[in-house]
């Protein structure tokens, strides 16, 4: 582990599985980058500890379908390792400048993997983690309206300091059309909730938006 790979490992080590007995790699990326692509072959597991991506499903039609952003500490490729998947299922791309910890998965370190009680019970918890999450947002998206569920991702953005927004990215995430969350997004500025600021929206009422989404919310 080289010194620049060893500083990022110490610092986000409490929220990574141990990873001191493996060869690990640290990997800059840049906005627009391929992380992995569907079909190509798995030939790492990373955690991304640095950025902001999206992850694809790829329909065999050639569309695609936006599941989720991702930032902060994420994996790319746990599940294809635990079901022994040879390539990546969902497309992971860049929106952002950041920084992975790759681990080459050659046949000595997927065999030391599989007898690594740590790190298979982190790996089993983000898996698990994540199957949540999709029912929620699939139960979400079928039993609520688009303006309850804009409203949580709003609470969402802004209970993480964000103010800048792709609407064009939120419309695929809310399943909805790129007009339809523009106005939306006009009466809750009409409403006083929002103030329009600059590349994004600042909310103004917590508390209106809280009232709507009721128990919606994306985590």
């Amino acid at each position: 582990m080289d010194a620049n790979t060893a500083l990022l490992w110490r610092r986000y080590a409490a929220n990574l599985p141990p990873l001191e007995d493996y060869p690990l790699q640290a990997v800059r990326f840049h906005a627009g980058e391929v992380l992995a692509g569907v079909g190509e072959p798995l030939t790492r597991l990373c955690f991304m500890v640095e950025g902001l991506a999206t992850v694809h499903n790829v329909m065999e039609n050639g569309r695609a379908l936006l599941l989720r952003e991702f930032s902060g500490v994420q994996t790319i490729g746990e599940l294809e390792l635990l079901m022994a998947y040879p390539v990546h299922a969902s497309a992971v791309k860049a929106i952002t400048a950041g920084v992975l910890l790759a681990i080459p998965l050659t046949p000595a370190v997927r065999q030391k993997a599989f007898s690594d009680a740590a790190l298979l019970r982190y790996l089993g918890q983000v898996v698990a983690n994540k199957l949540e999450r999709s029912n929620r947002i699939a139960a979400q998206d079928r039993l609520y309206p688009v303006a309850a569920r804009l409203a949580a991702f709003m609470l969402y953005l802004h209970h993480n300091r964000q103010e800048a927004i792709n609407l064009t990215r939120l419309s695929e995430l809310l399943g909805t059309s790129y007009r339809h969350v523009l106005r939306i997004l006009r009466s809750f500025v009409d409403a006083g909730w929002l103030c329009h600021s600059g590349k994004g929206y600042r909310v103004l009422d917590t508390a209106a938006l809280t009232r709507l989404a009721g128990e919606i919310r994306y985590d």
